[in-house]
């Protein structure tokens, strides 16, 4: 917590209790400080992608508008139940919270992963990690590095990480993942009969080899 706010919890303390002010109205009086606050900070900003923590709940969104006594928030999904990308809808958060809970600044910049789990047999292991970094870089974004591991149940761990501006997060992961499974030869084409092949052979349903944990394989 930086040396400015802990200037003004004193000050609020003293006003709530030599005033015997109202639980209401402690609260329009702690938002209307804390908008002092984080003007003077300058930490949090209009335009900023932010994460708060506040006991169960977790609000993640960008900044609009920082009022007196609100601020704004564009809800943005946390990647888990959403992908990284704008709702709709928009959340009046108490600036209150913006300094009495943790809250994640995001920079211009963020660094994420995407894996993919490779059942056996193998396939070639340079072939995945050339994959795995021709995914990343053809989809406009920051190469970091690609890994190798072993899992537990004996399947090949491809791990990639890689630099996404925070402005264009979405769901990259599946994009990634899509690019990865074609380059390393895991998604394969349908197979299209000859012309003359075409009134007495049916057109194949195209396969996908999906190496993903909890899938289940393809049936023969």
């Amino acid at each position: 917590m930086s040396t400015e706010i802990l200037v003004y919890i004193p000050l609020l303390s003293i006003v709530f209790s030599s005033m015997g002010l109202s639980f209401v109205f402690k609260d329009f009086i702690a938002d209307l400080v804390a908008s002092m606050v984080i003007k003077k900070i300058k930490d949090i900003r209009v335009g900023n992608r932010i994460k708060i923590s506040s006991g169960v709940t977790v609000t993640k969104g960008d900044i609009m508008e920082i009022g007196l006594l609100r601020t704004t928030v564009m809800e943005v999904g946390d990647g888990e139940r959403l992908p990284s990308v704008r709702t709709g809808r928009l959340i009046k958060v108490p600036n209150y919270m913006l300094i009495s809970s943790p809250v994640m600044i995001y920079g211009d910049t963020i660094i994420d992963e995407v894996v993919s789990y490779v059942p056996r047999p193998f396939p070639d292991s340079q072939l995945l990690v050339d994959s795995m970094k021709e995914a990343i870089v053809s989809s406009g974004h920051g190469l970091i590095e690609v890994g190798l591991y072993q899992s537990k149940d004996d399947k090949l761990v491809v791990h990639g990480v890689f630099e996404v501006k925070t402005s264009e997060m979405s769901d990259e992961r599946s994009r990634i993942l899509l690019e990865f499974l074609a380059r390393s030869q895991q998604l394969v084409a349908p197979t299209v009969p000859k012309p003359e092949q075409q009134g007495s052979i049916q057109v194949q349903e195209s396969k996908i080899a999906l190496p993903l944990q909890n899938m289940e394989s393809p049936r023969s």
